[in-house]
């Protein structure tokens, strides 16, 4: 069993169940043997099929259709081929295990929907679609095993996977069992956290962040409380996180709680905040100097609205990493220049004159950089006597050119 959750899938085009009706595919077996195509296809409106699985399989195993239909009209075992035809309505994609070129000179006889995905060959009588299909169905999900759900199906997918897509809503199959898993074996997942090593609600918690599944998220804090000391700010650094990485983020991450402020997504930050029993801790551990590469993150990145949203709750728009000697937040904003993000900085009360290990300030690198937006943004948020001071001693030294005229246009409201 894999014991966690992939935090990462390219994404597809999703079919929900409300639209199979227009999909119309069509799922069964196909047999040759002696030149004879023989084929078995179930409609996707079949009642056998049942509504909402991840991939629909036909409802009888190939074993059965093989020693019921099949055998008894064979003239010989002569050549044999087979293939069994899945259908996985959330990505719009057609599973073939078995026989490409069988399927392809049958395909009038299934459905064309989607896009094939062919899989390895295979003998013809491993075809059990209980060993092919990933099955979820809210109505059998009580059934499933705890290792059911991290079992993947002929696509490399499992329910765990399937069941934190922000895209599902209280009425799909996959969204409901996320909260039936946790419910049925809460206990287990609370009691198996590991110290060196990711325990499965942690991943599961972390990849319901990545992808923004934040009603989902909401949902779980609020049937299942405990789940909330999960996130339980702290400088500790756990070992378990070595392994979970944030794209862009190149140092390592602490625990869960720093996973969330990194991934930066705000409906998800919202959910914790508001649910948070003690939100005053929360606002407290922000200001905390180690989390400097939270907001050097969104800076450097450019997402301006987990940043605004920090800095409301109480992060310290002049954050710096002090042992490592790093850039301030503000001059980071003006380097890649971001003047909605050097704003919003500003605002919440940085201060333009504190100083890089270099002794620059984010004027001296608004001038440099020629880029008069950011230095009105910074003379604005000084007091005319400390704004007067630093112009008068940078006007000199810039360069008199056609292309800084505009900057030296700025520079003579404070001289």
């Amino acid at each position: 069993m894999k014991s966690y959750v992939r935090f990462r899938r390219e994404p597809h085009r999703r079919y929900p169940a409300s639209r199979n009706h227009l999909i119309k595919p069509r799922i069964g077996y196909l047999y040759r043997a002696d030149g004879e195509i023989l084929a078995f296809p179930y409609a996707i409106a079949d009642e056998n099929c049942r509504d909402g699985e991840m991939l629909r399989v036909p409802p009888q195993s190939f074993v059965d259709v093989y020693y019921a239909k099949i055998l008894p009209r064979l003239k010989n075992d002569a050549e044999q081929q087979a293939a069994a035809v899945y259908f996985d309505p959330y990505t719009g994609r057609f599973i073939v295990v078995g026989s490409k070129q069988l399927y392809l000179d049958a395909k009038d006889k299934f459905g064309i929907a989607g896009t094939q995905l062919y899989l390895e060959q295979e003998s013809p009588f491993s075809f059990d679609p209980m060993t092919y299909g990933t099955l979820c169905d809210p109505d059998t999900a009580e059934h499933l095993t705890f290792d059911d759900y991290f079992v993947p199906d002929v696509t490399g997918v499992t329910i765990a996977d399937c069941m934190i897509q922000p895209e599902w809503d209280d009425r799909t199959a996959p969204w409901q069992c996320a909260l039936e898993f946790c419910g049925k074996y809460f206990d287990r997942l609370m009691k198996d956290a590991g110290e060196d090593v990711p325990d499965t609600l942690t991943t599961l918690l972390a990849s319901i962040i990545s992808c923004g599944s934040h009603v989902l998220l909401s949902r779980l804090l609020l049937a299942f409380p405990g789940l909330l000391a999960r996130f339980r700010p702290t400088l500790q650094e756990e070992e378990k996180f070595t392994e979970i990485t944030i794209d862009g983020f190149g140092e390592r991450i602490q625990n869960l709680f720093h996973y969330l402020l990194l991934a930066g997504d705000v409906n998800c930050l919202s959910v914790l905040f508001n649910l948070y029993e003690r939100p005053l801790e929360l606002r407290e551990f922000l200001r905390h100097p180690m989390y400097y590469t939270v907001g050097h993150h969104h800076v450097r990145t450019g997402n301006h609205a987990a940043m605004q949203f920090l800095l409301t709750h109480g992060f310290n728009p002049d954050a710096v990493d002090t042992p490592n000697n790093r850039t301030p937040l503000l001059l980071c904003a003006c380097r890649h220049r971001m003047p909605a993000m050097l704003e919003s900085l500003l605002t919440a009360g940085g201060d333009p004159t504190r100083r890089d290990k270099r002794g620059l300030h984010s004027i001296d690198l608004a001038a440099a950089q020629n880029d008069c937006i950011a230095m009105q943004l910074l003379l604005a948020a000084l007091p005319d006597d400390t704004a007067h001071d630093i112009v008068t001693a940078l006007a000199p030294n810039l360069p008199l050119s056609d292309d800084n005229q505009a900057m030296l246009g700025i520079l003579k409201k404070y001289l």
